[in-house]
């Protein structure tokens, strides 16, 4: 039993960080929380030494729950965006199937272990069961779009030409894959999945080649003026219409984004002005014990809710004191001032404060 208990403990050792999800962040976190929390128990509930052949069985179930869950976390931070966005419906089946098997293999664990043990274990099944594990918007948009290119007939070239386009300019701009380095990525990525791929699959290959078809022909126009001040007009229209488009899809859901801004302005901030966890600009940076640098918002929630090391660099973290980082501060105040950017406070912003409670969430 002691070589079992040290294969579970690997199995959280070797847990992705929660900012590598490529795609379906909040899904992933919320999974890789349960599983963080049910591995920190294994060993306790092995050294009751349950004799019930039902709760030994659950045990092994468990175990293997665990690995399949960690194998889909893995999946989720080395996969190909476009590829995890046309797949969403799997990977939402797929982690509403592991919340049932670990709440089911839980319950029939709890009548079996001491009372202590009974009451953490309620907790876990209390909060399994008001987990809702829900795609965000925009990859589900771009996952939707995609997947209707996919599902096109045969069209004339010139129409066709348009309609891949316009998808892969909505998903590349959902999915964040607008940068030079980004479509490096995720061509990377789609060629991973094909060495992968086993040859009965020839249909997951067929969609993998087109993907990386798609990614080939139009680089160039998913860059588009941030890299390019080429004379094209056509080609810097498609660009502009591409950072527009971004900004639209955040106000309409009565979100003002700076970054949606600065893209809609082929301005990149640089990336030491952003928050590791969101990924946006910091309105209020602080610094925590590892020396990382974030947004007071995002890392006091990740404290709050029990976390004890550093997101960034999966450190334990000697405190939890946050200290603001002035010069930060300093330089992104002037960087934003120099282009007309204007952060929100993203305490103060309701949509901000429920993508919060989303991401991080879990009644206790």
């Amino acid at each position: 039993m002691e070589t079992e208990s040290a294969e579970i403990v690997e199995v959280v050792e070797t847990l992705p960080n929660p900012i590598s999800f490529k795609v379906h962040g909040m899904m992933c976190t919320e999974l890789r929380t349960f599983v963080d929390r049910i591995v920190k128990i294994f060993p306790e509930i092995e050294e009751a030494r349950p004799r019930c052949s039902v709760v030994i069985k659950a045990l092994c179930s468990l175990n293997g729950v665990i690995e399949r869950a960690k194998l889909l976390l893995q999946y989720c931070s080395e996969s190909s965006k476009l590829y995890l966005a046309i797949t969403t419906d799997a990977i939402v089946s797929r982690c509403r199937k592991m919340k049932n098997l670990f709440e089911q293999c839980l319950c029939q664990i709890q009548g079996m272990v001491p009372v202590m043990l009974v009451d953490e274990i309620s907790r876990i099944v209390d909060d399994l069961g008001a987990a809702n594990f829900v795609p965000d918007k925009f990859e589900e948009e771009a996952g939707k779009v995609v997947r209707e290119l996919l599902q096109r007939g045969a069209a004339a070239l010139d129409s066709m030409e348009h309609t891949e386009m316009k998808a892969l300019q909505t998903a590349a701009s959902r999915l964040h894959i607008t940068s030079p380095k980004a479509i490096l990525i995720e061509k990377r990525s789609i060629k991973k999945l094909l060495e992968k791929a086993s040859e009965s699959d020839q249909q997951k290959k067929k969609i993998l080649k087109y993907l990386l078809y798609l990614l080939r022909k139009y680089a160039n126009l998913i860059i588009g003026s941030q890299t390019d001040n080429s004379s094209d007009q056509n080609e810097g229209a498609f660009a502009v219409h591409t950072h527009s488009a971004y900004a639209e899809s955040h106000t309409e859901y009565g979100q003002y984004d700076p970054q949606a801004e600065t893209l809609n302005r082929a301005i990149i901030p640089p990336e030491e002005f952003k928050c590791p966890i969101s990924s946006r600009l910091m309105y209020d940076p602080v610094v925590i014990a590892s020396g990382q640098t974030f947004e007071r918002t995002w890392i006091q929630k990740w404290f709050d809710d029990g976390n004890d090391t550093c997101p960034k660099t999966e450190m334990k973290l000697d405190h939890l004191l946050l200290t603001p980082n002035v010069s930060m501060k300093d330089l992104i105040t002037k960087w934003c001032r120099k282009y007309g950017i204007t952060i929100q406070d993203p305490s103060m912003q309701p949509d901000e404060l429920c993508s919060l409670e989303n991401f991080f969430h879990f009644h206790s």
